[in-house]
């Protein structure tokens, strides 16, 4: 009896192992927070490279300065193409992409109206009517965590617009 005593005792007191139990109860903490860590550079990259691709479109917008309609056109074909090679997003037509989309299109403002509309000229023929090109992207980014019931893809919807006239 005395020899499971003097065991149970000395079992008790050892501590050799009580770092391999404390890293087993920290482990998976740790690298759920290392893998959450990664996942939020990786939604802020996809966030960083649509609102650089969108700034870039405006100094394509802004170096061209279309004139006329015909360049104009142009203009917006060109900076669709760019976007969409860009973010491999699909150019549409449309003016409200769906998601996974990139929009190029025109609207017009009168005078100091807050409101743009999509068809030229003003009730008030005294105002004066200014002319945009609206770029607006739209992406999912689906973390991995979603794949486990945690949370759900996030939708990305970048908008900017550039004065033409």
């Amino acid at each position: 009896m005395t020899t499971i005593l003097r065991r149970v005792r000395q079992f008790l007191h050892e501590d050799r192992a009580s770092v391999l139990i404390e890293t087993a109860f920290i482990a998976p903490a740790l690298v759920g927070l290392t893998l959450g860590g990664v996942e939020v550079g990786a939604m802020y990259a996809k966030q960083t490279q649509l609102q650089q691709v969108a700034s870039n479109a405006m100094e394509i917008i802004l170096t061209a300065a279309p004139k006329t309609e015909t360049e104009g056109a142009a203009t917006i074909a060109q900076v669709r193409a760019y976007a969409a090679s860009a973010t491999g997003l699909t150019p549409t037509t449309s003016t409200t992409p769906e998601v996974g989309q990139v929009a190029v299109f025109k609207r017009y403002r009168c005078g100091n109206n807050s409101e743009r509309q999509a068809t030229y000229g003003c009730s008030n023929s005294t105002q004066t009517i200014s002319t945009f090109i609206v770029i607006y992207m739209r992406q999912t980014y689906t973390p991995v965590w979603a794949s486990y019931g945690i949370g759900q893809a996030m939708t990305f919807n970048v908008r900017r617009s550039v004065q033409i006239g």
